[in-house]
Order: C-alpha cells, then structure tokens, then sequence
C-alpha cells in the first residue's frame, strides 16, 4: 500500500546479514534504573546477530533486567532458520547433545553451504521437535519453547512449519536431488563468476584495522564460495570428507521456482568483529593464513553469543516475538492495535505483504507498546526513509533515551553530507521538528561510531557504479533529548502557520513523486547513467504521502481546517507531475480512510452528489451489484482477474529483461467526446481463483496458488476506490486496467504494449472478470476509517501540551526560527511585573530553554521544542496586554554551542543517569589490543587520520605553526589522538633515547599548570562502534586532593614522566563537561544514594571551574592500589591514587557523516587501482593520505617528524622556530610539552 508494487521475477534469498552485528540498546541508560524489561522491535531484522550480540554486550544484566524482541521479516525462510537456531541453543547447549560442540554443529549449519551427513541427522533431529510442537500454535505455547520462543500472530508459526517440513525432506526424495543439484550448480556457477575478482564489504567486519583486512577480504569471499563453507576454513574443509551435502536452511526460501537463490554477496564472516585476526600478535601466529585467522576469531564470538543467549534464556530474561511479512504493514497494524484490542476480537485490516491473499491478522502473543528501540536495518532503501518513520514514530517510547535505528546502504547522492537531507526531500531539522524525531549528531556533528571506516570504503570503490555503498546507521531520538538540562514536564508542542506548513508539505509531496515530473525525467536518466542511487527508483504511493499527514495530524499544532485546503489548491493546481492530476481520487480517498480529512465527495452518500458533479451519476436502476443499492459506501473494492497469458509480457522474457516494472490500476470512464483516468497505485495482488458472492457482494472463497508467477492461476488485483467515481458516466464506458507505470526504461523495454501501457482491461461489464465488493477478500476494510480516525483523535489529545512553539520557516521551506508567546494574566506576579513597567531581560540557560526576567525578582522559564541560538533571540513586549514574546534562531551544527550539548547528561526521573550522544561500552569484555614493545600499530594513524572534516582539517592544517588551532572541537579531537598515539608507541620521537616510548600517564595542562591526570590502561576494540577505547582512570585535581597527595604528585613526575597535553581554558571546560559521560558509558557500579549528583540543585558537571572536581565520588575506591599499579606496568608510583580516581572510557571522536563531509580531498587524490575494489594499493596509498591527520598532503623535503621520526613529503615546520618538522597537528601536539622548552621565535 505504501511503496509502488514493483514486478520482480529474479529473486534474491538473504540468509545472512551484510553488515558486523550491533548493539541494539546501546543507548539506553546503564542499568541500575527502575526499568526492569526492554521492549524492541526490530524490522527486516534478519539473521539472529543483532539479538545474539546485544544480548552478549548486555551479559551483565542477565541478573536484572529482561530483554523482548519482536522480529518482523518479509522472507519467512530467514524466520525458520532463526528459530531453528534459537532452538537449537535451548535444547542442544543445555543438554549437550552433539557429538561435535553444540557450536560448531550450529555454526555448520547456519554458515556452511555444505554440511556433513552428522551435521544433517543432527539437523533432521532437532527439526522432528520442532515439527512435534508447531502442528497448532496451542501445542507451541504448551511446549518447553513457548515460554521464551512466541508468535504474533498464527499464521507465522503456521508458515515457519512448511520450511521446518522442506527441511526435513530426505536426499532420498526426487524433488529433493534435482534441488540438491541444481543448488551445487548454481554454487559453482558463481564462483566461476567471481574469479579473481571479489568485494570489499566484509573488511567492515576488521572494524578499526579495516585497511589490514582489505587484501584478505576479498579471497575470504572467494573461499566461500569456492568450497561452500565459510572462510573456506581447511579444517571445515576436511570434514566434508568430499563434496559435502547440500545445506536445507540454505536451500530452502520464498523463491518461486524453489531453486538456489542465495544473493551473489553472501558472505557469513561480516556478520563478525574480526579485527583481532589482524593484529600482529606473536610470531606463532604469522604463518597462519588470515582467513583461518578470521574463522577462528568469528567462531569463538559465536560460541559466545549462543553460550550467553542460552543463559538468558535458563534465567527467563529474554523473549523472541516473530512476525512473517511487510514491516510497514506491521508497524500501521501495532499502531491501531490498543484500540481494536478492546473489542475482544482480532481484525485484519490489510495484507501481509505484497503478492499474497493472507491477511494480517494480529492473534498470537502480540508485543506491549510502546517500545524503548525500534531497528529497522536497512529496509529505507527499499521501502523509503519517511514511509519508515511514519510506520514507527507512533510506536517508540515517549521518552528521552528511546531510540529508533535507521540505516542505509545504498548512495542517495555524491555529496554524502546531504544525502540524509535527499533521503528525506527536506531539511533535516524542518523534518525533524515535524515528526518529532531527531538523528543523534544533528546539532553537534560528533559520533564515536567509526564512521571514517566507511568513508574511507567508500573511496576505495567510487569509481565502480555497481560497488558505491555508504553505510550510514542512525539514531532518532525525540527532539526533547537535544537538551536533557530542560525540565521533564517542561516539553512544548511544536505549532506550524498552517500556510507554511501546506508550502513545506508540497515540497515534500514534489519530492516524493519526482519521478513523475517530466522536467525531471531528463536528469535522472543521465544520473542514472553514472551511477546507482537509492533515490532514482521510486518508493513512495499516496498512502505514504497520507501517511506522514497523519502523523503531522497527531502531533503539530496547527489549525487543519486552514492548512488542508491550502495544501491540496497546490497539489490539484499542479501540472508538473504527469500522473499528478490522475491520482486526485486516489489522495482523497487515502486522507479519508487515514482519519486525516474527509472531502464533500466521500462525506455523503455517492448518489448525493449528482448535483455537485457536473459530468452527472448514473441513476440506480441503471447498475446492478454493489452499486445498485440504495444506500452506498464512500468506498468500494474492485476485483480485477487478469487472465495468465496477458502476463506473458512478461514471464516470456528473460529475467534480466523484464527489469523491475512497477504497475498500477487505472479506471477510465469513455463520457461523450472525453476521456477521464483515474490511477491507483496502492493496490494488492496475489495470483489464485476468487469466488464472488451475489447477495454479499464480497468475494467469499480465495485459492491462491502458492506457486506465484511460475504458476498457472490467473492474476488477482484488488484496489480500493471512492464510489462516486464508479458512477460517473454509462456503466458499459467504464473501463478497468492494469498498467505499467510510465518512465523512460519502461517504455523502451515495453514497447510492444504501445503508448497507454496497459497490460489488461476490461470493464464493469465482464462479470467473470471484474466485481465491486464491500471489502478485500479475506479483510474487514469497512471499519478503517472509524479506527484510524478514533487513533488521530487519540494521539492528538496524548500530545497537546500546555505551551507551544511557532516554527516560522524561510523562502527554502527551511525552519528559520522558534517564536514562543506568553500570555500572563493580569493579576499574575508576571503580569503585575510588566504593567509597572519592570524592565524584561532574557537569558540562555540550557540549549532549548530561555529564563525571561521580569525586574529583579519575577523569573519565567520558556522551553523550546529544539535547541536555539539564544545569544540571538529578540524580545517582543506587550505590557497593556500583559505578554512577552521571544524568538530565537534555530540552532544548527554550524553555530557555536556555548553549553557543548553533546556532552550532556542527566539523572532521569527513576534516577538512571542518560547521556545525550555517548553510547555504552562493557570495557570487560571488548577485545584488549596489543601494544606492547615490537608489536606493530601502524593502522592507528589510518584510523585516526578521518577524524577531522573537511573544514576541521582545513582548520588544522592552517594552525599548524600554533600549538593550538583556534578551535575547541579541532583541538579536542587532537588531544584525544594524541592520548591514543602515545599510548599505542605510534608517536614516539625519532632520537634513540625515547624511540618506541608508549605513555600511560597523561596530565593535561594550562599554561605548564596541571589540572588532570589521566591514567590509561588499556586500549580496547569497541566491537558496537567498529572502533576502539582507551581504558583510563581519570584524577581532576582539587587544592585538597593536591595538597593531601603531594609526595605522591611528585613521586609520580619522577617515576612516570607523564606526558603532556597542552590545552586551552576553552578545551578544559569541554574535558570538564564529558568526564562524566565518559564515566557514565562504561560504569559497572550502582551510583550511590548519596551521590553528589542526586542533590538538590546538583548539575552534571558538578563544576567546570578551575580547581574543582566535575565527577561525583561513586566512582572512586572502585580498584585496590595494587591492582592498579599492576595495571600501570607494576609502576608503584600510581598505587597512592587507586582511591582516588574513576575509570572513563575515551573514545575517538568522528564528524557526523550526514552533517559534515570528510577525506574529500583524499576521495580526489585516490589511486586508479582503487576502482577494482580488490583490495590492490589500498593500505599504502591510503596510508599516505591519511597520516597526519587531516588528509592534508603537501610537498617538503625528506627530513624526519620530530615526534614519530617518520619522513616523507608531506613534513610542515613549525612555524614559532622553523627548526623542527612535524607530520601534522597530532605529532606536533604531543611533542610540544619537550619542544616548548626549545622553542624561540625565528
């Protein structure tokens, strides 16, 4: 209904998932709130990885809080094989039931193409249970599995059962040798494909060392396919003793023609953290081959997932909910669900998914709303980035840390910052601040995800148009979160000038039907030429469109009854749009059964408006069926049966030449000398036999013929229709159609169905092939409309606030500025204040929020919807009236942000602390990295290079004579490089004296005066974030602590030598300001009933001032002395401050991708090799791009960095002494607390 029904003959079955699992809860509060379960939703979820990491990066809280998943999938083979797995993890790693490892049998048969015939008795054992207890969905919930494994509805259980049956088919059988076969030959077809060739995804699984993976990556894809298991791993090998059997959960999918149909880009090991496989370790490991390499690392995170997923589910924490279908479709059924769940009865009002009779129909155990994340993998680039977030902005927790996840794959354009702002056809605040969502990173451009990996991907494959991928994961959260300082009850609506509003929407409603504008037409083509893109293949239908009215309905304030006429006067005038004018009755008909607007022609009965219509109706005895009653609904159904052979257009030609048509239904009405069309592109098909019912004038009996379009049943199309439209004109003049949407590769691939493009038509007339029914077969559509519109009222009333905010947008539809009026009475503190004629000052106290002062004694708090420009904001003053108006500009990642809003947390209601923008991290398990002496870590300074943009570095690059840049973001971000640099050795100076010196304790520094000691310990992979952590024990010093620890201060010059870290009083107050996030992400301890942030009046930061601590002390005393002098490298010297310090987890710092491009000039200067994406040149060639840290390459001569004592072109000297060079800021930073001493003006 909400995407364009697309024809699609060659079908891609994905098993497996393309991307390193993730941590779905990341970003929810550490444990230790009130909150005891956490309800996700994960749409398109896939394979089982997310589920399993989350839950094992979540391991410390099996004890305390419960997990539910509710996992939707529109393929249900990917469904069966998750709860085989699942199962599998309950029966076999209690039990111990496998000869082999419970894991290792598991993991052959979820990764291995071929398997052994241990491997399929084992499989064929555990599918006889499954089969036990699925023959009704009563015996599931009865069984061992029903407490932890459920259904949301019936059917799905229904559906996994018949892949469970596939499975068990014995080699014996026919069917299953021909399938068997076929499926080898299709292996080995691809890999005869692949050759020598291969991709570059799965370096994404090498995390921070992607550059060390990219020549091994592409030959574990090879390997995969050449020998059937993953990895090609020798010993897996082996075990096949030959040729192996073909793995059932492998060959078994939704394919029509039940063949092998796993995607060409399959490749399991991605799915993983491997980066460990590329550390250079200890001899011993060197002449391991890193694909064995890779395998044996994947594996063990594997045995560790099901291990830890098996203890939630013996401790009752966890519960996997599964859905079979469209997630769109699910997410608008969830929605309505708390108000039909009332009527004690299930009712279906839609389908399941496109191409199928089965009605979705909510009976089994159905998840509780709303839910604390939402994830929805990558499944915009297929169904649209708006239709998403109005399926599922309804359903997320109203609540600071609820997170909804989005992610993309595929390019929407070349200029990565604005392709959030393609995807969305809008600017991303203006839509932010009308859905109510905002992405992480929007107002700060600051991510600890590592997302120059993928930067630096994506200039590896640019020049190959079938290779640009651009991974691009985001966090919406509601647009309250940008400043958790604001008070909770403090929340304002967000209020649109309804003619603003209909301007914005147009531009939207323009932008999603772009591929209809015919001044459009020309420019895609040719971008099409060039290169692939997400928004060149149309995703949205009017119901999509209706559908984000509906959510704009719900939760802005505006005056409807203004703003909708206004909005359609633009769409109906419009004459850009080819089809614009033809889907009128359709957006009618949407806004009508959404609850959004109800026109004069659906509000009365169709044969009222004979007069209202000038072309005239029919009169009844003129019809028959349906439309020969006397009264008649606003809305009918048409049944076209589209007789098999006219899909020959079709099925007759090669796949590769059908392409991907998209179809709609036209009706056309021959009236006199005119011709009128109306097109309906929301429709449902399915291929089958109907029966029509006379006297119910509804289709009672449905056949679908499961065999799709290799089958040999007639096509079924059911549209909805307003009524009046199928009264206009003679009944025989009206003529019903299947159509192919007309576009440029259409027409040319089609042209034998001339201009009109009509696949089949009749008209009322043929009653074998045409009917007008009440309801889609199998659906109770009549009811829709009431549940819709009593679900509008519902949430308009859960979001009015008391206090609103008028969004004034400029001559771009862009938000410009919040305007918040106050009216006080007269007789109010404030109202006395303003009539004497007290003088009305403002002040910005917290991102969102202004503190209007009235005299000296009167304060009014005014919340904004969305962080402004205070220093900004203009004053309107009425005192006769008794108001005040402030407006202030939108805030935007461009303008300086005096409160650093991204490093903000807050102790929430039920006292969970919540960070705004920092993720968690369980430093006890991430993977240690070595970097002690002779170990290699040159993939530090390529990791590290990305972390500036393009302005940042250009901002770097032009400071390099200073010891600081000017800017407190650009020199933060050093000075965490340089942490992580002196930490690793990777900047130790050329002279022999310190060369290969690696730090551990750091003292950042104003003006040679101490203020902070930060003890690091130990350098992590952030598995989560494909990046990696410093372990560190942080000491502010306070005059008390420095004059309690004096000997110990001074033994710990002596002893350590800590290296210093200069840095501005600007710079100082950021570090003040991100302690306790950086304490919070990695906290292990319950926060004390005395903790100093819990006090009355405390803010997080406690102080920012010189000379006081920002930290609370629960963090402290949490190490014994001699534990963290071991930690130290046995240094004694740090056993004194154990008590004293809290351990803080630092992470690199990125740009936000979608904010802030960065490595554009690298992107220009990349080697030709690079378009092969084999891997060829690219450490090296990268590597001299990056190294330096701002991408910067100039010419020098080959003298040595000062610092790291490498040489090269690219030295710049300093420009104070000119007697010194140094690779970049981040050398010349660490080395400045030595060079200082020498360093004289020239």
């Amino acid at each position: 209904m909400y995407t364009p029904t697309y024809v699609q003959l060659k079908y891609w079955y994905y098993p497996v998932g393309y991307t390193p699992a993730v941590n779905l809860v990341r970003d929810l509060p550490c444990v230790g709130g009130s909150k005891k379960n956490t309800n996700i939703l994960s749409l398109a979820c896939g394979d089982p990885r997310n589920v399993l990491f989350t839950l094992w990066c979540e391991q410390r809280s099996v004890t305390s809080c419960s997990f539910s998943f509710s996992c939707c999938d529109i393929e249900p083979a990917v469904l069966a094989r998750n709860v085989v797995l699942y199962t599998f993890i309950i029966d076999a790693f209690a039990k111990d039931e496998c000869n082999d490892p419970p894991h290792l049998t598991l993991w052959n048969l979820f990764y291995h193409f071929y398997i052994t015939e241990q491997n399929l008795s084992t499989l064929r054992c555990h599918i006889a249970r499954l089969l036990k207890v699925s023959g009704s969905y009563n015996a599931w919930t009865s069984s061992s599995y029903g407490d932890s494994i459920k259904f949301i509805d019936q059917a799905t259980l229904a559906h996994l059962r018949r892949y469970w049956i596939r499975y068990a088919a014995t080699g014996e059988e026919e069917h299953v040798q021909k399938r068997n076969a076929q499926a080898r030959s299709a292996i080995v077809c691809r890999s005869r494909e692949i050759g020598s060739t291969g991709i570059l995804n799965g370096a994404r699984a090498a995390g921070p060392l992607l550059f060390s993976a990219l020549l091994a990556v592409p030959d574990i894809y090879r390997k995969f396919w050449k020998s059937g298991v993953a990895g090609g791993n020798a010993q897996d090998i082996a075990s096949l003793g030959g040729r192996g059997i073909i793995n059932p959960l492998f060959a078994a999918s939704s394919a029509p023609s039940r063949e092998f149909a796993v995607h060409y880009g399959t490749e399991p090991l991605v799915n993983f953290h491997v980066a460990e496989a590329f550390y250079d370790k200890v001899p011993s490991r060197e002449a391991i081959a890193e694909a064995e390499e890779v395998v044996i690392v994947a594996k063990t995170q594997f045995r560790d997932w099901c291990n830890n997923f098996e203890t939630f589910v013996r401790s009752g924490k966890v519960v996997m909910r599964f859905f079979f279908g469209d997630a769109l479709a699910l997410g608008h059924a969830l929605q309505l669900q708390p108000l039909e769940s009332g009527t004690g009865k299930s009712i279906s009002r839609s389908y399941r998914k496109a191409w199928s009779s089965d009605p979705l129909l909510i009976d089994g155990d159905c998840p509780e709303q709303p839910f604390d994340v939402i994830d929805t993998s990558n499944l915009g680039d297929h169904v649209g980035l708006i239709n998403m977030i109005s399926a599922t902005a309804s359903l997320l927790h109203r609540d600071a840390t609820a997170v909804l996840y989005t992610e993309s794959l595929l390019m929407a354009t070349e200029d990565i910052a604005a392709s959030l702002t393609t995807l969305l056809g809008s600017d991303v605040t203006t839509f932010s601040l009308l859905t109510g969502l905002a992405p992480s990173g929007l107002l700060s451009s600051v991510t600890l995800e590592a997302v120059g990996n993928e930067a630096a991907m994506f200039a590896t494959a640019q020049r190959d148009r079938d290779l640009r991928q651009y991974r691009m994961r985001l966090a919406w959260k509601h647009i309250e979160s940008e400043d958790l300082a604001a008070e909770p009850n403090s929340q304002t609506q967000v209020s649109f000038e309804p003619k603003m509003l209909a301007a914005y929407l147009w531009s939207i409603y323009k932008w999603m039907f772009v591929n209809e504008d015919l001044t459009k037409i020309t420019e895609r083509t040719l971008r099409m030429q060039k290169g692939q893109y997400s928004i060149d293949q149309a995703r949205y239908t009017r119901a999509g469109m209706v559908a984000l009215l509906r959510l704009v309905k719900a939760r802005v304030k505006v005056d409807w009854a203004k703003f909708m006429p206004v909005f359609l006067h633009n769409v109906e005038s419009d004459r850009r749009l080819i089809v614009g004018s033809n889907s009128l009755q359709e957006l009618h008909m949407h806004l009508h059964t959404f609850g959004v607007w109800t026109s004069d022609a659906l509000s009365k009965d169709p044969r009222q408006l004979a007069g209202d219509i000038s072309l005239g109706l029919r009169p009844k005895n003129a019809d028959k069926g349906l439309l020969a009653l006397d009264r008649l609904p606003s809305i009918a159904h048409l049944v076209l049966l589209v007789p098999r052979h006219k899909l020959e257009v079709f099925t007759k030609k090669d796949q590769d030449e059908v392409g991907t048509p998209a179809l709609h239904v036209s009706v056309s009405q021959a009236y006199g000398s005119s011709q009128f069309e109306n097109s309906f592109y929301s429709f449902q098909s399915f291929f089958g036999k109907v029966k029509y019912n006379s006297p119910t004038f509804e289709i009672t009996e449905v056949e679908e013929d499961e065999n799709g379009w290799l089958g040999t049943q007639d096509l079924v199309v059911i549209t909805a229709v307003p009524t009046f439209g199928l009264l206009v004109g003679p009944r025989d003049g009206l003529s019903i159609a299947l159509k192919i949407n007309t576009n440029p590769d259409a027409v040319m691939r089609y042209s034998s169905l001339g201009p009109l493009m009509k696949v089949y038509e009749t008209g009322l007339k043929d009653d074998r092939r045409c009917f007008v029914c009440h309801n889609a077969p199998r659906l109770s559509t009549s009811g829709w409309q009431i549940s819709q519109k009593e679900w509008v009222q519902a949430a308009i009333s859960a979001n009015r606030r008391p206090s609103y905010s008028l969004v004034t947008l400029d001559h771009t539809h862009k938000a410009a500025h919040l305007q918040n009026h106050i009216d006080f009475p007269r007789d109010s503190v404030e109202g006395k204040a303003l009539a004497s004629g007290a003088p009305v000052s403002v002040k910005h106290t917290s991102p969102s929020v202004i503190t209007a002062s009235i005299g000296t004694r009167v304060r009014h708090t005014i919340s904004y919807p969305f962080p402004i420009q205070g220093s900004k904001a203009k004053t309107r003053i009425a005192r006769k009236s008794s108001w005040i108006e402030v407006e202030g500009p939108i805030a935007t990642a461009h303008d300086a942000d005096p409160f650093d809003s991204w490093t903000q947390m807050a102790i929430r209601v039920d006292g969970a602390p919540i960070c705004k923008d920092i993720p968690r991290v369980d430093l006890t398990i991430q993977p240690v990295i070595p970097v002690s002496k002779g170990i290699e870590v040159d993939w530090l300074p390529l990791f590290l290079g990305p972390t500036l943009s393009d302005t940042e570095s250009a901002i770097n690059s032009s400071a390099i004579d200073n010891p600081t840049s000017g800017s407190v973001k650009v020199d933060f971000k050093q000075s965490i490089n340089t942490l992580f640099s002196s930490f690793a050795g990777s900047n130790a100076t050329w002279n022999s004296h310190n060369s290969g010196k690696r730090w551990q304790t750091f003292q950042l520094s104003i003006n040679q005066s101490c203020h902070t000691i930060l003890f690091a310990t130990a350098l992590h992979q952030d598995l989560d974030l494909s990046s990696i952590v410093l372990e560190a024990f942080v000491l502010p010093l306070t005059i008390p602590k420095v004059m309690a620890m004096g000997q110990a201060l001074y033994n710990l010059q002596e002893a350590a030598q800590p290296c210093g870290i200069h840095v501005t009083s600007a710079e100082t107050v950021l570090w003040k300001r991100l302690l306790p996030a950086l304490a919070e992400r990695c906290r292990t301890y319950p926060h004390k009933p005395s903790c100093e942030y819990r006090r009355p009046g405390a803010k997080i930061p406690l102080s920012v001032e010189e000379a006081e601590n920002p930290l609370c002390s629960c963090g402290e005393g949490q190490i014994s002395g001699s534990e963290f002098a071991q930690m130290g490298g046995g240094l004694s010297a740090w056993k004194p401050f154990a008590k004293h310090v809290t351990r803080i987890a630092i992470s690199p710092i990125f740009p936000v991708p979608f904010v802030e491009n960065s490595m554009s000039d690298i992107r220009k200067r990349m080697h030709p090799s690079f378009a092969s994406g084999t891997g060829g040149k690219a450490a090296a060639s990268m590597e001299s791009l990056l190294v330096g840290g701002g991408g910067q390459v100039s010419a020098g001569d080959a003298s040595k960095c000062d610092h790291c004592g490498k040489g090269g072109g690219s030295l710049k000297t300093c420009g104070r002494c000119g007697r010194v060079r140094y690779c970049g800021g981040v050398c010349q930073k660490a080395a400045w607390r030595e060079h200082k001493k020498g360093c004289e003006r020239a």
